[in-house]
């Protein structure tokens, strides 16, 4: 897939490639997504909101974390949130994961609905990403914990489908905005590994992860 296509792809999968993209998106983030999982502590009864969970195929490691868990992802990508439906189909009936098309620059939840909220690899393709951010604290609980992880721009700069519409972040650069959104950081991690891309390719990642309160 040329650059500009699998720019597009990993924006927003759709049309008959989504599945295939979504596919590489899970294989090069299941690590990661694991480590993200960790570190939000999850607990019984805890509600969580995913930004961007693509097929949802790290749904069942994050309702299997704690006791009673309730799962919501909400992601851009129609065809995604068909695909999380099909792939969670159990838990989807059993009434303890939902999916929703839509974006976070507008949650249609009430505030303080959520204990939990996790985004890996959205930050980039956010427009106005302190109006997506001030929205996600809205809905959070007071003392609710945000993990957010993206690739640092030192690493994902040179990937060949980042000039496509991809807004790049150093660490500094997002403490600054999630910070100016309200959020109150607890810790920083980066998480280093290397592995494939969505491009196929092995690479060495440079991952940072944020979790902050709201």
């Amino acid at each position: 897939m040329e650059a500009p296509r699998l720019a597009s792809q990993l924006r927003c999968p759709n049309g008959v490639e989504a599945p295939e993209v979504a596919k590489r998106m899970n294989d090069a983030n299941r690590v990661l997504n694991h480590k993200c999982i960790d570190l939000l502590q999850l607990r019984a009864s805890d509600s969580l909101l995913e930004i961007g969970p693509g097929n949802g195929a790290f749904v069942v490691d994050i309702i299997n974390a704690a006791d009673n868990i309730s799962y919501t992802g909400l992601d851009w990508s129609p065809e995604m949130v068909a695909e999380a439906q099909r792939l969670n189909v159990h838990l989807v009936e059993q009434e303890r994961a939902n999916f929703l098309q839509g974006s976070s620059e507008q949650i249609l939840f009430e505030a303080n609905s959520f204990d939990k909220v996790m985004a890996v690899h959205t930050l980039y393709f956010l427009e106005n990403p302190g109006d997506h951010l001030m929205e996600i604290r809205r809905v959070m609980k007071p003392g609710g914990q945000f993990c957010i992880a993206y690739g640092d721009r030192s690493f994902m700069k040179d990937l060949p489908f980042v000039p496509y519409g991809f807004n790049l972040y150093d660490e500094t650069e997002a403490l600054a905005l999630l910070r100016s959104s309200g959020f109150q950081t607890i810790n920083t991690f980066q998480h280093n590994e290397s592995g494939l891309s969505n491009t196929g390719a092995h690479v060495n990642k440079v991952i940072n992860i944020i979790v902050c309160n709201a």
